[in-house]
């Protein structure tokens, strides 16, 4: 019986994907942007993209409540270290959920039709109350302060998480 639970849990590194992801992020540099009320608030999230202008990478920081920051460009020192790989479709959920205390990094790309196709055009919304993003072509609904499971549609895969730090300067996130 004890060997069937301890063949049942499930190790620390195999709740991240192993997919690419490098983001890194300036708080002091940037210091009026979505992503600090997300990282030092409990239930706030921010939805965080990149884009380019003449050649430079800026972040794009949307916040639970619709509003955007489009950052200076992201170019200090560590920023600059690697190129900005933003998980699956160029987009990151990052947020401190109440319910563990915990920080997280999920993928935007919803997990079960990337499993389903293997293509990323599935990117998520927020959807209610910005506790939840939803997938427009497969319609689940993934809680995010419950560690981004299913919380409406089908049953299926927990959305993809990335590991993150944040030294109260740099926010990082990668998959290793």
């Amino acid at each position: 019986m004890a060997l069937l639970a301890i063949g049942g849990c499930q190790k620390a590194e195999d709740e991240y994907t192993t997919h690419q992801c490098y983001f890194a992020f300036n708080c002091s540099y940037h210091n009026a942007s979505n992503l600090i009320a997300a990282v030092n608030s409990y239930d706030t999230y921010a939805i965080v993209t990149t884009k380019a202008l003449t050649g430079k990478s800026y972040a794009v920081v949307t916040s639970i409540y619709g509003t955007t920051n489009t950052e200076d460009n992201i170019t200090t020192d560590l920023e600059t270290q690697r190129t900005h790989i933003l998980g699956l479709s160029n987009g990151l959920i990052i947020g401190k959920s109440m319910m563990d205390e915990q920080l997280y990094a999920f993928d935007r790309q919803c997990p079960n039709c990337f499993a389903a196709t293997n293509t990323t055009a599935a990117p998520l919304q927020w959807a209610g109350n910005g506790h939840t993003v939803a997938c427009g072509k497969c319609k689940r609904k993934y809680n995010l302060a419950s560690r981004g499971i299913v919380a409406e549609g089908e049953a299926g895969q927990s959305l993809l998480r990335y590991r993150i730090t944040y030294d109260g300067t740099y926010i990082y996130v990668q998959n290793r």
